[in-house]
């Protein structure tokens, strides 16, 4: 364990003592308040139910930082955002009547937000393709932190750890490549044989679902004539170039985040079709096949 996230789990623990009684959900609500003021805003409040301010004074930011995190750079305040909106809280809450969960919190909010971002640029873009923006809004240590957010989250869920300190503590112990195949697994019943991906259309498939969901849901929606559009890709015509609007840009997304999954479980590339409708397999897959890693 680097001296970094000793630090930061000796911090959490002492929240943890200084509310002993309180929830999980509860400390990992008022652990967000010691990240940064956007992971505070009122759509925060909503998602995870729970109104948490930013905290100034002498631990404003202090989880704020870049650290390792199961041999892996993760954005460690982003992590436990992220985290904050997979622990499971009594009661009902907004996000419970609506399609959104905690994906779009994380992985699928990241990954919509910066297709959003791209599209949100007007006549004179500072960021010249859909790639740059992903590599920008949703980086290796964004998808670090969100998938430790899951698995972290499940085992908190489970009962399998009662305290956050523990379960991080768990984490960083395995491997990151075991930690990465268990998330495939777990979150998109990935199946895994001869370190190779055998239903990487269904992977994808899922990832672009979640994708399209939280644009549809997220004030960014209004760029987007048509999410149906953004769903479904031409059946016929391989776009080499990702440069048409729409379907590919989000396919370029999804393809973004399944070669970071792939790659980071150590698998074998591979190529596939992929469908032409999220969760519509009988109108089958399109004609060409795509690549992962993408790029």
């Amino acid at each position: 364990m680097t001296p970094e996230l000793t630090a930061a789990l000796q911090f959490i623990e002492k929240i943890e003592r200084a509310n002993a009684g309180q929830s999980v959900y509860e400390v990992a609500n008022k652990l967000r308040g010691y990240t940064k003021p956007s992971y505070t805003t009122p759509m925060w409040s909503t998602a995870t139910g729970y109104k948490q301010p930013y905290l100034e004074g002498e631990f404003k930011g202090k989880l704020n930082q870049e650290l390792l995190l199961s041999g892996e750079k993760t954005d460690f305040g982003h992590f436990v955002a992220a985290l904050s909106d997979q622990i499971n809280q009594p009661g009902v809450r907004w996000s419970d009547l609506t399609s959104w969960t905690a994906d779009h919190t994380s992985w699928a909010g990241d990954i919509g937000s910066a297709i959003a971002t791209f599209h949100a640029q007007g006549s004179n873009p500072k960021i010249p393709t859909v790639l740059e923006a992903l590599n920008r809004y949703a980086s290796d240590s964004d998808h670090a932190a969100n998938i430790a957010a899951y698995v972290v989250g499940v085992m908190l869920n489970s009962g399998k750890e009662a305290l956050i300190s523990q379960a991080i503590a768990q984490y960083n112990a395995q491997p990151y490549a075991e930690n990465m195949k268990w998330y495939l697994r777990e979150r998109f019943k990935g199946a895994i044989a001869n370190n190779q991906l055998q239903n990487p259309a269904e992977v994808e498939a899922e990832i672009r679902r979640a994708i399209s969901t939280y644009i549809r849901l997220s004030p960014d929606s209004g760029l987007f004539k048509s999410v149906k559009n953004l769903l479904k890709l031409d059946p016929q015509i391989q776009r080499e170039d990702f440069q048409h609007p729409n379907a590919t840009e989000l396919l370029q997304g999804s393809l973004h985040f399944l070669t970071y999954l792939v790659k980071k479980s150590g698998l074998e590339p591979l190529k596939f079709k992929p469908y032409q409708l999220p969760k519509v397999p009988w109108l089958g897959t399109v004609s060409y096949e795509v690549k992962v890693p993408f790029v």
